[in-house]
């Protein structure tokens, strides 16, 4: 199929700009990828919209692709869609990585890559419960993978301070409440120290253990 053919080159090229650190070279050629690849029609496929506009470019209407080539395409589709997420989350923009990472997802089986950097991707931005979610289900399909069990570390780590900042704002909030509930009651205190004073004075003995009612009297 050549439309196949034309859009795995540009996915090569792609990688060797990605792997030079050319990122926008990179992406660009991603994105001509997927100008080829949505000119072919895979059956049972919704076709995207993404750069769906440049499809009449390269072939006009969308070409059944042909059963020993289903496979391929979809694999394509996929891995071009990991390798632009590679590039966002280089260029951090952790929302572009987490949707490529879904289409990914979408594309084909499920690749713990896509779960991987979309943990990442969610890590980076603090949304700790979706890191943990992705990056359990990246481990579940890729147990012996040292970088997903050095990236679980990260995320204990991020937890931990995550519980000790809330620990600090709790804190915080009941030492305020602990103060406003002092200044609010010390008015009371000079009046109840005065209404003793009076009965000591009085020659009284048992003035002393009338204070805490004199207390409570008091206006």
């Amino acid at each position: 199929c050549a439309l196949l053919e034309e859009a795995d080159k540009y996915k090569l090229e792609g990688n060797a700009h990605f792997k030079a650190g050319d990122l926008r070279r990179a992406l660009g050629n991603y994105h001509k990828v997927f100008c080829y690849v949505n000119g072919l029609q895979v059956p049972g496929e919704k076709k995207e919209s993404e750069h769906s506009g440049m499809v009449g470019m390269v072939g006009g209407n969308a070409a059944q692709v042909p059963a020993d080539k289903v496979q391929a395409v979809k694999v394509l589709k996929q891995s071009t869609h990991l390798n632009m997420a590679a590039c966002y989350l280089k260029q951090e923009q952790y929302h572009k990585c987490m949707d490529a990472c879904t289409k990914a997802l979408a594309a084909a089986e499920p690749s713990s890559k896509a779960y991987f950097r979309r943990g990442q991707a969610h890590l980076a931005i603090r949304n700790l419960d979706e890191a943990k979610e992705d990056l359990d289900e990246a481990l579940r399909l890729e147990p012996g993978n040292a970088a997903i069990k050095q990236e679980l570390a990260r995320l204990r780590q991020a937890f931990a301070q995550h519980d000790a900042k809330e620990k600090k704002k709790f804190a915080r909030m009941f030492s305020k409440m602990e103060k406003e509930d002092q200044s609010s009651t010390a008015p009371a205190e000079p009046a109840a120290a005065a209404a003793a004073g009076a009965e000591g004075s009085g020659g009284d003995t048992s003035g002393a253990a009338a204070a805490p009612g004199g207390g409570e009297a008091a206006p």
